[in-house]
């Protein structure tokens, strides 16, 4: 009987022993591999986490931009669990990854859900579903020497780009989560580069992912739009829903998406090609996608928005961004049009872009669009020196 509890002590030390090993070995590469940036309960607390944790790409503070990602442990000790965090920090003047706009062509209703929307509460964050950014002012702190200038810090929820998780949202909390780890990691990552600015505490609630209504009772950064009336029966051409977030002065980038529903397209598609067989192909699917439609987008700078007119599948190393006090007309499919402006002191680039369709039959028709919502940044954001594309950008093919 002695001998059997004897054996029962040994084994259940050696359990705890490996017990308390995993979890030594969890905190070393949480802390590790993101720099102190992020705590294992963050981490653990994440949608499919397990309580095992491992790095896989390592954050190093000291050549910026560096990312982190950490994941599950996986079985045997093996780094091929699911991934769970991907935590990105740039500084600098030109921090960030660049603003990517992809060609209409390329872009399909359902993106539309996960447009990211400003956090509030004064956060200079924004929040989609699956990852926040937090971009903070630093005049104070020092990289390699010189002033970081600006400091941006994304958290994603690294599960999403797995195939097999392909099509899930993540949950509310999740959101919630990602934009409380990005916030958090911002604010140590600002200390550690001696930056005195901190972000303010998220509100008690994110705002809601947008969803397309009805434009004339669009606010936010549609309510532009709900001021042109644009659903009367006197301008057709124009779109009836709209999808708008909150105006936010605390934010680097915003959107309004507009939609036209098929049965309106449909009519407008027949009125333009009833002649036109060739054009067959080209008409306005079945319901509910809304097949015709518009966004327009500003970029606000630091420095420079570094703006891309290009998907990021099709972006070459000559591609240059969008140059200051420039506009015009995208050559590549004819689907985007560019102005830009000096926003409170700093380069901004709007654009507006259309569905193919839409805009080669109706451009003449944007144009009074995309100059009303110009003009409404202009004075919400205090800009200036705008140079807007020439009429005929919106009268040639």
């Amino acid at each position: 009987m002695n001998v059997l509890l004897c054996l029962a002590a040994v084994a259940g030390t050696g359990f705890g022993g490996s017990v308390l090993w995993d979890e030594w070995r969890t905190h070393r590469e949480v802390a590790d591999g993101c720099a102190g940036l992020v705590s294992v309960d963050d981490v653990r607390d994440i949608d499919h986490a397990e309580r095992d944790l491992r790095q896989s790409e390592r954050l190093d503070l000291s050549d910026l931009p560096s990312s982190c990602t950490l994941r599950n442990a996986g079985e045997g000790d093996r780094r091929y669990g699911i991934p769970l965090l991907t935590l990105r920090v740039d500084a600098g003047p030109d921090s960030g990854p660049g603003n990517l706009v992809p060609r209409a062509g390329l872009e399909v209703p359902e993106r539309w859900q996960r447009m990211e929307v400003p956090a509030g509460g004064g956060v200079p964050a924004m929040v989609s579903a699956g990852a926040t950014t937090v971009r903070l002012a630093c005049p104070d702190g020092t990289y390699r020497g010189d002033p970081v200038g600006s400091l941006e810090v994304t958290a994603t929820a690294a599960y999403t780009g797995l195939w097999s998780y392909a099509g899930r949202t993540p949950s509310e909390d999740e959101r919630r989560r990602m934009a409380s780890i990005a916030v958090r990691a911002a604010d140590e990552a600002a200390r550690k580069l001696g930056c005195s600015p901190r972000s303010a505490a998220l509100p008690s609630r994110l705002p809601a992912v947008p969803a397309l209504g009805p434009a004339a009772r669009a606010t936010g950064t549609c309510a532009w739009y709900a001021r042109l009336d644009a659903p009367a029966a006197d301008r057709p051409w124009l779109p009836e829903r709209a999808m708008a977030t909150a105006a936010d002065d605390d934010v680097w980038r915003e959107r309004c998406v507009l939609a036209m529903t098929t049965d309106r397209a449909q009519t407008l598609f027949d009125r333009s090609y009833d002649s036109d067989s060739s054009r067959a192909s080209l008409r306005p699917g079945p319901e509910p996608r809304y097949d015709w439609w518009a966004d327009v987008q500003t970029f606000y700078g630091q420095g420079t928005p570094d703006v891309y007119l290009t998907d990021v599948a099709l972006r070459g190393p000559d591609d240059r961004p969008v140059a200051p006090g420039t506009a015009g007309r995208g050559a590549k499919d004819g689907t985007t049009w560019w102005a830009t402006s000096t926003c409170d002191g700093e380069p901004a680039v709007h654009v507006l872009r259309a569905q193919y369709v839409y805009a080669r039959t109706a451009a003449p028709h944007l144009e009074h669009l995309y100059r009303a919502y110009v003009d409404d940044v202009a004075t919400r954001r205090h800009c200036t020196d705008v140079r807007f594309p020439p009429r005929s950008a919106f009268h040639a093919e």
